[in-house]
């Protein structure tokens, strides 16, 4: 039983999902997780943290990375991307813009998920994405495992 999802499901999964938890590696090693909003492009995920995050901080000590997208409430409807790979920072202007004009469609999709917060939050939201102490992180899909446990569902009915 093949539960796996094509590559055009996974990316129609991942452009449809709004959060990514990402684990990183304190500096003992034990890992710690993140639950961050993403967009995906060309077989990678792109973050938006504060350069000063521990999170951050982790990934430039050890990019190794792990991460998980996941979706559904029963079984039969359970989804989900793993993904393995080095996070490194984004310097490259036409790569954010690229990354910048896939979050646009992207919101244009699925929403930003603050259409219906209060306008004191999206003011301080917008302001915080301004300041200028943000990176653009990219973790490349390096290592890649997927599910969709609604193909599971023939098997069963057996």
């Amino acid at each position: 039983m093949n539960t796996e999802m094509t590559p055009q499901e996974m990316v129609d999964f991942l452009e449809g999902q709004r959060t990514l938890v990402v684990a990183s590696l304190r500096p003992s090693g034990s890992p710690v997780m993140h639950a961050v909003w993403f967009v995906y492009l060309d077989n990678a995920v792109y973050i938006n943290i504060q350069r000063s995050s521990f999170k951050f901080k982790n990934m430039l000590r050890d990019p190794r990375v792990s991460a998980l997208v996941e979706d559904g409430e029963s079984y039969f409807e359970l989804r989900g991307v793993m993904i393995e790979g080095n996070a490194a920072e984004v310097s490259d202007d036409n790569e954010i813009l690229r990354v910048q004009d896939a979050q646009d469609l992207k919101h244009q999709r699925i929403g930003s998920g603050t259409e219906n917060m209060p306008a004191y939050f999206t003011k301080s939201r917008e302001e915080r994405l301004q300041r200028g102490d943000r990176v653009l992180v990219k973790i490349p899909m390096t290592k890649v495992r997927s599910w969709d446990f609604g193909k599971a569902k023939a098997h069963y009915k057996k």
